[in-house]
């Protein structure tokens, strides 16, 4: 489940229902985290889409058709060089300003817009399809693996201006706290990426979204892995139990053998004796059973042990 289930919820979250508005939204998100926008000779907005999958491409391909009639085409496949993995370049061959100002993200005489454009802050089908779309674009869910030092990681990754900085990012952390999504923000390499790291924000962020069957999916997960670790915890619990006693009963074996090799034991009182007969023939029993063969509490026979230990201690 860990490997798939990123590609599991965005398969979900893209069969969820999707009006005008949110689809303006959704694309106006995706192109924020996949797109990289410039100005033509002649001062017309372009821009081209990154895409990591062919199926996230479809569906925004889609989208765009709905809204605007025009088809965006794969213009090219590049390898990442870090990941090994293709990327999908999608262009827009007509209608690219028109495009850019209905999704928000430019205006007449002030350029590319920076930030979460403020229409879709102002009601909560926009926001979480603003939310849905980032995440779909450039969104991952990291899930604990076994043998290997990783934990419950989801975030989102948006470009980095020229500056280095990533408004849209910063604001989309705060867009999600209006639906109590906690995101933490952070540069990594020409990135900036949103962030949580708890199971429970995971949690919210997939129940916000809508997306039902992945969070069942992800509670089962949760609650599976607890009681692994929990069996794990008991497991070494009770080894490190076991070795504190086998390294007691060794030390306490070793005061027995001095006081006998001594013959200091002939002089003891009757129930040291047995105590050391006893210890001497059971050294695998911990405290609790030698005092339940002898009939006498825990407390008790610690105090006799210690005797002998002191004992022990003395002989030359």
């Amino acid at each position: 489940m860990a490997m798939n289930f990123t590609s599991d919820v965005k398969k979900e979250l893209m069969k969820l229902p999707c009006g005008k508005e949110e689809s303006r939204a959704a694309l106006s998100a995706y192109f924020s985290a996949c797109g990289v926008f410039a100005e033509s000779g002649t001062g017309e907005p372009e821009f081209f889409l990154v895409s990591e999958t062919e199926r996230v491409a479809e569906f925004f391909t889609g989208l765009f058709y709905n809204l605007f009639g025009e088809r965006l085409i794969v213009s090219r496949a590049v390898k990442d060089r870090l990941s090994g993995r293709s990327r999908l370049i999608l262009e827009c061959p007509r209608g690219a300003k028109n495009a850019l100002e209905t999704l928000e993200l430019y205006k007449p005489g002030a350029g590319f817009t920076v930030g979460v454009p403020q229409v879709f802050k102002e009601n909560d089908a926009a926001r979480r399809a603003y939310i849905c779309g980032a995440f779909l674009g450039g969104g991952s869910i990291t899930l604990p693996a076994d043998g290997k030092k990783t934990g419950y990681h989801l975030e989102i990754a948006f470009p980095a201006e020229e500056d280095g900085e990533s408004a849209v990012a910063e604001e989309f952390a705060a867009l999600a706290e209006a639906d109590d999504l906690l995101l933490k923000c952070v540069k990594r390499g020409g990135e900036t990426v949103a962030y949580m790291k708890s199971k429970e924000a995971i949690s919210d962020f997939l129940s916000v979204l809508g997306a039902e069957n992945a969070l069942k999916k992800f509670g089962a997960f949760c609650e599976e892995r607890e009681k692994n670790n929990n069996l794990n915890r008991a497991a070494n619990c009770s080894s490190f139990n076991a070795d504190k006693t086998a390294t007691a009963a060794v030390k306490q074996v070793l005061a027995i053998e001095k006081i006998v090799a001594a013959g200091a034991d002939t002089t003891l009182a009757a129930p040291l004796k047995k105590l050391i007969a006893l210890r001497l023939a059971r050294p695998e029993l911990s405290l609790q059973e030698l005092a339940d063969e002898l009939g006498v509490s825990k407390s008790c026979l610690s105090h006799r042990m210690r005797k002998l230990t002191e004992i022990a201690a003395n002989i030359p």
